[in-house]
């Protein structure tokens, strides 16, 4: 009998009460990191006219680039204008900013373009608030931009872009400055 062994007892019986309780860690199996709302409209306004994203594609490339396995985009409100990284006194500006989308192309410049998001599979998607990026005005601003959307299944606003998978930007290649 080895020193310390209790007589007749099996052996996971005789380890003391610290021992038993002792916890083995195991690391997950996915490691994530977090986008700010500013990185992600800065690369929003990365993607040329003629050119689409996703939300999905751009988390990837993030955490890519941070060796991670999946990114997820912080909560809050998202910026619409290049000038004001929005702040919470700027949503009265959402009234202006509707009015501003009805005027030339040439008045939109300040606009980040999240109508050149779409889904992983091409469709149009409402993104934004208070309806200001709408399936609708997207396919508006996107068929300006040269591009051909169909739409599916009448009745329920599926839009998809034709030819998406060839249009949609090699986000790797960008150059960010953290």
């Amino acid at each position: 009998m080895r020193k310390g062994e209790k007589q007749g007892l099996p052996a996971d019986e005789q380890k003391t009460e610290s021992e038993k309780r002792k916890v083995t860690l195991i690391p997950a199996s996915k490691s994530m990191v977090r986008m700010d709302l500013q990185l992600f409209a800065t690369i929003v306004c990365l993607i040329p006219p003629g050119k689409l994203s996703s939300v999905e594609a751009i988390c990837e490339m993030w955490a890519k680039r941070k060796g991670r396995d999946f990114c997820e985009l912080e909560r809050g409100v998202l910026p619409y204008g290049k000038s004001l990284f929005f702040s919470p006194a700027d949503v009265a500006k959402i009234e202006t900013a509707k009015e501003v989308l009805s005027r030339p192309e040439g008045d939109k410049t300040d606009f980040i373009p999240y109508w050149r998001l779409v889904s992983v599979r091409g469709y149009l998607i409402d993104f934004g608030y208070a309806g200001l990026w709408t399936k609708e005005r997207q396919k508006e601003i996107l068929e300006r931009e040269g591009h051909t959307i169909e739409k599916l299944n009448n009745g329920n606003r599926s839009y998809r872009v034709v030819g998406y998978k060839e249009k949609m930007m090699d986000l790797n290649g960008l150059i960010i400055k953290e």
